[in-house]
């Protein structure tokens, strides 16, 4: 359940029962064509509002229990949109892979950017897991390098991650994401587990080149 369908439910409950209170309120979601995670951040919220009042009138409530209701609502919705606006999202970090500390780093920032965009808790470990296990076989495996992580709104909204490094690159790969083969070294540990995670992935190697991962989750 989402931080602001929790708070609208708890303005309305005030007002009217708990049950009343999330019909009233996914009944102006459904009429404004939001769901809950499209509430973090929303940028217009007097059309919401407006489904809200109109969903209040089909409940018993005495008219000054609803103008309080509508006041406590629009106070609410305004500090939420006050708030979104004023804190810019982050569409793009990069971070160096030189040390251990850094594949922490580099979890974390992607677990913030992935509950920016709306993705669910499920999806954010998904994604939290296989930027840890890029930035792991980097820091473990091929020398310095990086992370990039980006968001994208083409096909549709989501996540790009890469990570580059100059390494030795990887050898036997189509046996390693086939599963069929493990390399002595480790070297390619995690990555069919990565592919699986994600919705897109595509993989440049070579001993010259070392090697450039390319991914995408999209919501």
């Amino acid at each position: 359940m989402s931080s602001t369908f929790s708070a609208i439910c708890s303005v309305l409950s005030r007002h009217y029962s708990g049950s009343s209170a999330r019909t009233i309120a996914r009944m102006a979601m459904r009429r404004s064509r939001l769901d809950e995670r499209k509430l973090e951040g929303l940028s217009n919220y007097k059309p919401l509002l407006r489904e809200l009042l109109r969903a209040m009138e089909l409940f018993s409530a005495p008219k000054s229990a609803r103008v309080e209701c509508a006041r406590e609502l629009e106070n609410l919705l305004s500090q939420q949109n006050i708030r979104a606006q004023a804190t810019p999202a982050v569409t793009r970090a990069e971070i160096e892979i030189i040390e251990e500390r850094h594949i922490v780093d580099a979890r974390t920032r992607a677990r913030v950017m992935a509950t920016s965009l709306g993705f669910s808790r499920t999806e954010q470990v998904k994604i939290a897991t296989a930027v840890s296990e890029l930035a792991r076989n980097i820091y473990h495996y091929a020398g310095p390098g990086k992370i990039i992580l980006e968001v994208v709104s083409e096909p549709r909204a989501g996540l790009r991650i890469e990570a580059i490094d100059k390494g030795p690159g990887i050898a036997d790969l189509d046996r390693i994401l086939a599963g069929r083969f493990r390399s002595r070294t480790g070297l390619g540990l995690g990555l069919r587990g990565c592919k699986n995670l994600l919705d897109e992935f595509a993989v440049d190697t070579g001993p010259e080149r070392g090697t450039h991962i390319r991914t995408c989750k999209y919501r």
